[in-house]
C-alpha cells in the first residue's frame, strides 16, 4: 500500500441540545483537559443562544496551528491539520491526534453533554508522479482511459463512495473519497498527489433523533476507529 501521510484529522460530537451560556467555562474547562496543548491564538465570543447554532462560541488553537478546538452548540470539533505542502517532509505528528478519545470523553463529561453523533475525518496525501494512474488503473475501465474517452489525461479526479453498515454497536456512515490533485511544494514546484478522504460517523439526527452516546461509547468510537479506517483504507490499496 503507498505511504500515505496523514495531513488532517477532526474528532466530533453532536450536541443539539447545548446552551452555551457562559463560553468562559468552556475555554477553562478545555484548558483544564488539554494542558499547555492549546497555547496559540484564544477566540470567546459572546454570540446569544439563539445564533446559528454552527458557528464556533469558543475556538482555540496550539501555537504552531496544527491543533485546533473549536465549540459551538451543534458540535464540538478537535482538529490536527497540516499545510498540504508541508508534506514534502514526513514527520509523525501522531503526537497531536493520539489523545483526542481521551479529551472528548472527558470534556462531555465535564460539561454534561448529550451527544447525538460522533464523527471521525482524516485526510491522507501521498506525492507520486503515478498518483493519477493508480486511480485510473484501478478504478477505470481501461477503455475509458485511453486518448480520445472521458477519462484521458484529467487534471484532476475524485471518486466517492458511501456505505451504510453496523460495526460494533454503531450504525456508520461510511465516505471514501479519492482524488487527485496538484499541490505546490515548499520549492514551489507543481506536483501530483493523490488525497483519500476517510469519514465515518454515527447516523444524523434526522436519521435517529433518539441517539445519546454515554462516556463509554465516546471512549469505545474514538478508539477503536482509527484501526477501523485502516482497514477501509487497505481495501482500496492492497
Amino acid at each position: 500500500m503507498p505511504e500515505f501521510t496523514v495531513v488532517k484529522v477532526l474528532a466530533a460530537i453532536f450536541t443539539p441540545d447545548f446552551n452555551i451560556s457562559n463560553s468562559l467555562k468552556i475555554a477553562n474547562t478545555a484548558f483544564n483537559l488539554m494542558g499547555d496543548r492549546l497555547d496559540g491564538e484564544q477566540t470567546i465570543l459572546p454570540i446569544p443562544q439563539d445564533a446559528p447554532a454552527d458557528i464556533p462560541r469558543v475556538t482555540l488553537q496550539s501555537s504552531d496551528n496544527l491543533l485546533s478546538l473549536s465549540v459551538a452548540p451543534s458540535r464540538t470539533n478537535l482538529v490536527f491539520s497540516i499545510p498540504l505542502e508541508s508534506v514534502v517532509d514526513v514527520i509523525d505528528y501522531s503526537s497531536y491526534y493520539s489523545n483526542m478519545s481521551k479529551f472528548l470523553v472527558e470534556f462531555s463529561a465535564e460539561l454534561d453533554l448529550n451527544v447525538q453523533r460522533l464523527g471521525y475525518v482524516t485526510d491522507r496525501l501521498i506525492i507520486a508522479d503515478n498518483a493519477l494512474s493508480s486511480i485510473l488503473d484501478r478504478f477505470c475501465n481501461k477503455d475509458q482511459i485511453i486518448k480520445g474517452r472521458p477519462f484521458y489525461n484529467p487534471k484532476r479526479f475524485e471518486i466517492h463512495s458511501l456505505k451504510k453498515y453496523d460495526w460494533e454497536g454503531f450504525q456508520l456512515n461510511s465516505w471514501v473519497r479519492l482524488k487527485f490533485l496538484p499541490i505546490k511544494s515548499k520549492d514551489e514546484k507543481i506536483k501530483p498527489a493523490l488525497l483519500v478522504q476517510n469519514d465515518l460517523n454515527t447516523l444524523s439526527y434526522e436519521e435517529d433523533p433518539g441517539a445519546s452516546f454515554k462516556a463509554e461509547d465516546i471512549k469505545k468510537y474514538f478508539d477503536n476507529i482509527p484501526s477501523h479506517l485502516k482497514k477501509v483504507l487497505n481495501l482500496y490499496f492492497e
